[in-house]
């Protein structure tokens, strides 16, 4: 804190007063010279008169050079020298989309040429849409947002992620940032692995659907050997019988499979679904079972949003014949199935709760791949494939899953699912 006052140094800075002549203090020159040794920006002593006078305006000329040097290194090592650096590129436009700056020069191009110029120029014709909805939200919301575009010139980066965010001069946003990072080799790297997995779909669908013909005939004549043949020993029979039961369960894993590559191979476009309506259907559907086990299932009311519907009536008819199957014995089958919606409306939490037999939690991560059952066949039916299909189903809808258990008492899984698909805005 200053014991200079700035009103006295301001008018002794000036010159003498017009009563007369005010001598320099010693007092003042040591404050001004603790100013300075404090790094205070454009600090001023009173030049008085008197012998200590020229002291005073050597240390005001002093303090003036400083200022201005300490201003030049701060610029070298600021903020532009971070943006003249930065290997992104960076704009800025007014709310006509208009380039106000640019921190690189378009190939063949001064940075005069571009300013000036609107960005949706420089951005590849099957990306401007993209960019233009995020940038529209972003101006009129204030919160940052991002895409993944295609440049519209040649010579550089294949594909760029944008970040986007609102400039504000007061309360009114007067334009927007926009900061590029050339994700061009993830991009090929991701399209790499999205070609490789459609081969791989592709294959198991062919392989799957191929297999089922020799199969059925195996089946075919499997039950008219058992029709015809009164001559078999017992031992023969049982042969028969257990190859009956392995074709039986060869045909399940491939309706399986098929079941599994149809995910993405064959999956319908979203569109907006009732999933109350499609739980009520999966209900009546199981009700069989239901009675059977004497289970006691509740349904909550659960959220439209935008979804493939043969895709969610498949996520429920597994989960809910899952909670069934795999009940306690002398326990009621308890069953629930309920959502929320997060507070932005933008995604919600389905969960489908039981009261069967659980598992440990070291096999949450494991139940969802293919093929892996926690137990053995003769205890449970089933391939080991229908988590695997409900981890695909969600995935595809932009979601994922996870299951929550303690064996002896339940398990429940949560579902976490956008409300709206890119398709719908």
């Amino acid at each position: 804190m200053s014991t200079c006052r700035d009103d006295e140094a301001n008018a002794a800075a000036r010159g003498p007063a017009a009563g007369g002549t005010r001598e320099t203090t010693v007092e003042e020159l040591l404050e001004q010279i603790r100013r300075m040794a404090a790094r205070e920006p454009h600090a001023r002593c009173p030049e008085g008169s008197g012998p200590l006078a020229p002291i005073a305006v050597a240390l005001n000329h002093l303090s003036t050079q400083l200022t201005v040097e300490r201003t030049r290194s701060e610029e070298a090592f600021g903020t532009q020298a971070l943006i003249t650096q930065s290997p992104n590129s960076m704009f800025s436009c007014d709310v006509d989309a208009r380039i106000r700056f640019i921190n690189f020069t378009m190939p063949g191009l001064t940075v005069e040429q571009v300013l000036g110029q609107n960005l949706f120029d420089w951005i590849a014709p099957e990306s401007r849409e993209v960019a233009r909805s995020v940038i529209q939200k972003v101006l009129a919301t204030g919160e940052p947002g991002g895409y993944e575009a295609r440049p519209n010139a040649s010579g550089g980066p294949e594909w760029f992620a944008a970040r986007v965010g609102p400039i504000r001069v007061g309360q009114e946003i007067v334009g927007f940032t926009v900061i590029l990072t050339d994700i061009t080799e993830l991009k090929r790297t991701q399209l790499r692995l999205e070609q490789s997995n459609r081969e791989l779909e592709s294959f198991a669908y062919v392989a799957s659907h191929d297999l089922q013909e020799p199969l059925r005939k195996i089946q075919t004549f499997g039950e008219r050997l058992s029709k015809t043949a009164t001559t078999l020993s017992p031992e023969e029979q049982d042969y028969l019988t257990r190859m009956q039961g392995a074709a039986t369960r060869m045909r399940q894993l491939i309706d399986d499979l098929l079941a599994f590559s149809r995910v993405s191979a064959k999956g319908q476009p979203f569109k907006r679904v009732d999933l109350s309506a499609i739980a009520r259907e999966v209900l009546e559907d199981l009700e069989a079972t239901i009675e059977q086990t004497g289970a006691e299932v509740s349904l909550e009311h659960l959220p439209s949003f935008d979804a493939d519907p043969t895709q969610m009536r498949q996520l429920l008819q597994n989960l809910v014949g899952n909670a069934l199957k795999f009940r306690r014995e002398g326990v009621t089958p308890s069953v629930s199935i309920g959502a929320r919606v997060d507070a932005h409306g933008s995604r919600c939490e389905l969960v489908v709760r039981d009261n069967g037999i659980g598992f440990e939690e070291k096999y949450r991560e494991r139940i969802f791949n293919v093929f892996q059952r926690l137990h053995g066949r003769g205890q449970y039916e089933g391939t080991g494939i229908g988590l695997a299909i409900c981890r695909k189903i969600a995935q595809r809808h932009g979601g994922n899953i996870e299951a929550r258990s303690t064996p002896g008492v339940g398990t429940a899984f949560h579902i976490t699912l956008p409300m709206r698909q890119p398709l719908h805005g």
